[in-house]
């Protein structure tokens, strides 16, 4: 059930909704598959998934890159969740509730730290600095994230909304120099919004959505039916893009 202390956004939705939706990011497993190419994980090669969700991007990438996989995520539910996959499908992999601006691993723990549509919710020059002291020297760290395409006033709003605060593509960039990382590679992915958008609606019906429509009624009222409904409107706007960014450790 929605949380009533909770602001009305998108975001609160997912996490206090079971939607049965289990990847929770533009692009799906093919950009998961992309951004661990890019990160060159591999056999044998430990790598950290932060804000790991449901734990689907961590499994797939246990079967297809045959790596070593801890997840975390600050959601009880979420942890709950992947914890409760693994046992389904006989998959070892550990899942723990942690906070991703003061990861609970020592300096030069993994070869692979990733984060996959999750980094524009925290403090951003904290969080990829906590991601750069885990990795190892020439580890890699890759995420994929919302950036924007203008400088509006739009992105503002959908941090008052959504607590979300993008990056242009540049700005995501710098980010990463700023952690000391180089060899940084960025990858324009914006043409995955409107077909997550799609995905979604299609995966969760119409009975769902009137659903959640009459939950965010009774828990907000109209005026927040209005913020969720302006940060969809946002996320749609063609101001609002997609994006990888990998960088190295030296």
């Amino acid at each position: 059930m929605i949380k009533k202390n909770k602001r009305p956004s998108l975001e609160n939705i997912i996490d206090s909704e079971d939607l049965c939706l289990e990847i929770l990011h533009p692009g799906g497993l093919e950009i998961t598959r992309e951004l661990a190419q890019l990160c060159h994980i591999g056999k044998v090669i430990k790598v950290l998934d932060i804000g790991s969700g449901t734990g689907e991007s961590a499994f797939y990438l246990v079967r297809n890159f045959n790596c070593h996989i801890i997840g975390i995520d600050i959601s009880d539910r979420m942890i709950k969740r992947a914890k409760r996959k693994a046992i389904d499908h006989g998959v070892i992999i550990q899942f723990k509730k942690a906070d991703a601006h003061d990861l609970p691993f020592k300096d030069n723990t993994f070869d692979a730290v990733i984060s996959e549509c999750t980094t524009s919710i925290l403090d951003k020059e904290r969080a990829i600095a906590e991601m750069a002291r885990v990795t190892i020297s020439g580890g890699y760290i890759g995420i994929h994230d919302i950036c924007y395409n203008n400088d509006g006033s739009e992105h503002q709003r959908l941090a008052e909304i959504e607590f979300r605060r993008p990056e242009s593509l540049g700005g995501w960039k710098t980010q990463f120099e700023k952690a000391g990382l180089i060899d940084i590679m960025i990858k324009d992915r914006s043409n995955l919004i409107p077909e997550w958008e799609k995905e979604i609606l299609e995966k969760l019906g119409r009975i769902t959505r009137f659903k959640i429509f009459l939950k965010i009624i009774k828990n907000w009222g109209i005026g927040g039916l209005r913020k969720v409904m302006e940060s969809r409107r946002i996320f749609q706007s063609q101001h609002t893009g997609y994006g990888i960014i990998v960088g190295k450790k030296p």
